[in-house]
């Protein structure tokens, strides 16, 4: 009965010993600040915000032909359908690492690209004989359009959604690397200008 008790025992002994070696021990925290440089540059354009912006534009354009009493006028009611993206190019963040808190500190963050992708549709077209629509004016209206979207994202919540994206996608793309570094950024930095 003896030999039977510490039989069972030794097997017990060699399934804990088993079980427990088996067990993967916790990665060690990476503490390289090298990995995250290189994470940072490898990754050279980061779409951050997506965003659709709808407005009607009325296009107006008049010719003096004869001093000012005879006028060829045309026009146009233009709707636009956009869709605009913020990204933003990694390589160029600033930051500064302390390996001892694994704590990254992001002080600049680079210039927001913006890329607009406008539909066009042209109603009610009036055109003068004396006055017709040619390719400038389509020209005009295309800037037109691209200052107006300008306008509206730059006075959307679609820049600083797309800031405090960034700062979240960075953290994601460490912590997914194996890198669970803490991040802080100083909220209050001004809007940056968009680099086209």
């Amino acid at each position: 009965m003896k030999k039977l008790f510490l039989g069972l025992l030794l097997i017990k002994a060699i399934g804990m010993a088993y079980f427990l070696g088996k067990k993967t021990a916790p990665r060690p925290a990476i503490k390289s600040s090298g990995i995250i440089k290189e994470q940072f540059k490898n990754v050279s354009k980061l779409v951050v915000s997506e965003g659709n912006f709808s407005d009607i534009i009325t296009y107006k354009d008049v010719k003096e032909i004869y001093l000012s009493w005879l006028k060829a006028e045309k026009k146009a009611v233009v709707l636009v359908n956009a869709k605009a993206t913020i990204s933003y190019d990694l390589s160029k963040v600033e930051f500064e690492t302390n390996e001892a808190t694994q704590t990254i500190t992001i002080i600049k963050l680079p210039e927001p690209v913006l890329q607009t992708y406008p539909k066009l549709e042209y109603y009610d077209l009036q055109a003068d004989f004396l006055n017709e629509f040619n390719a400038e004016d389509y020209n005009k209206i295309a800037m037109l359009v691209e200052n107006r979207l300008q306008k509206q994202i730059k006075t959307s919540t679609m820049v600083t959604n797309a800031q405090n994206r960034l700062v979240t996608e960075i953290y994601a793309l460490l912590n997914k690397q194996g890198l669970p570094w803490k991040i802080e950024y100083n909220k209050d930095e001004p809007v940056l200008d968009f680099k086209k």
